[in-house]
């Protein structure tokens, strides 16, 4: 399928030499400073679906960049990426170069990693394997604190929040994404003959056409439709390679724009009306909350940084909480809870930050 999309814009692009790739890895560095420029989207739509080879050399570059995301934080990594980089590029700093061949990037950062297996084989074996798996084009992934939008071949587009995973796999009449683990907003392009369905959480979200947010964790699945309309279902087995179809999923939910379907835990799901633009304001490295429990918030902050804040006494949990606060900027959260509550902080060794009550003054 081909897609062409007009644009009247100059193609930030068109002056850049070294080939595909090198085009390739300029769009990739345009997209993640992009926001909500949709005109750029575009302009870079047109040139992804202006042929396959524009399509294969993006996902090239994407792998070498989730690549290099994914271990990047290992001690061992770090040192071996330097090395390896070091003999490629020689002196002149990586990031004043664009990448001449955006392949030969991605084999010397997934050669980097089978080092750092060999290092540290049972700490880093995830890290290959997941680096193997974005390589062959159907994974992506971000870190702690990291955002990343990923454009798909029929033109769908989907934004991760931190720490979150998918694998796309599209064939047989339907366009499936699986959330292994995090949050991501969908943004789908319409198609009715091939619709889009998202598993997580043993459940699946089907679209036709819309954007919706899905987040999964170990203590909730959540799905938040922003327009259009979207099914959720239990998930059920695929039928083998010429077996008769098993029967419809029963409907657990349909969802109109602004409208959240949650199950928690045990309890029966819930639809409720919600504000969206508060589930969403993560895209724009923002967290709002709303008469949020204290525990609540802590969570969901600790999502955004290495440095987690944890309660050392339970009463503490039930304050509640509003503001907004910016992803990963823990100590402005600490410092505010601070000055408004009577509460009190310190640091571990190991960099954790303990809030307890505050202890009474001695007259």
């Amino acid at each position: 399928m081909k897609w062409t999309i007009p644009s009247t814009r100059k193609d930030p692009v068109e002056s850049a030499t070294g080939g595909l790739d090198e085009a390739a890895a300029r769009w990739s560095e345009l997209l993640r400073g992009a926001g909500e420029d949709w005109a750029l989207r575009r302009d870079f739509e047109s040139w992804r679906m202006h042929s396959l080879e524009n399509a294969a050399a993006f996902r090239r570059v994407e792998a070498a960049h989730a690549l290099a995301s994914a271990v990047a934080d290992a001690p061992e990594m770090q040192a071996l990426r330097r090395e390896t980089l070091a003999r490629a590029v020689g002196v002149e700093p990586p990031c004043r170069r664009w990448p001449r061949n955006a392949a030969v990037a991605a084999s010397l950062l997934a050669a980097v990693t089978l080092g750092l297996l060999a290092v540290n084989p049972e700490g880093s074996r995830r890290a290959y394997h997941d680096a193997r798996d974005m390589i062959a084009g159907n994974v992506y992934q971000t870190g702690v604190g990291q955002r990343s939008v990923v454009s798909l071949d029929d033109g769908s587009v989907v934004t991760l929040n931190t720490d979150s995973r998918i694998s796309v796999h599209y064939g047989d009449g339907i366009r499936g994404i699986t959330l292994e683990r995090g949050q991501a907003l969908f943004k789908v392009a319409k198609d009715r003959r091939h619709p889009f369905v998202v598993r997580a959480g043993g459940r699946e979200v089907t679209a036709l056409g819309t954007e919706f947010d899905v987040h999964v964790s170990d203590k909730a699945f959540e799905v938040t439709l922003l327009e259009g309309r979207v099914t959720v279902t239990p998930e059920r087995e695929r039928p083998a390679a010429g077996a008769p179809d098993k029967p419809a999923a029963p409907l657990l939910a349909e969802l109109h724009p602004g409208q959240q379907f949650v199950a928690v835990a045990k309890a029966a799901p819930q639809v409720r009306a919600t504000d969206v633009r508060r589930v969403v304001s993560w895209r724009t490295g923002q967290i709002v909350f709303e008469n949020e429990r204290l525990d609540d918030a802590v969570a969901e902050m600790n999502r955004y940084s290495r440095r987690q804040v944890v309660l050392s006494d339970a009463r503490l949990a039930s304050l509640k909480i509003s503001g907004a606060f910016n992803t990963g900027d823990t100590d402005t959260f600490v410092n505010a809870l601070s000055d408004y509550f009577p509460i009190e902080h310190n640091k571990r060794e190991d960099d954790t930050i303990v809030l307890r009550p505050q202890r009474p003054s001695r007259g």
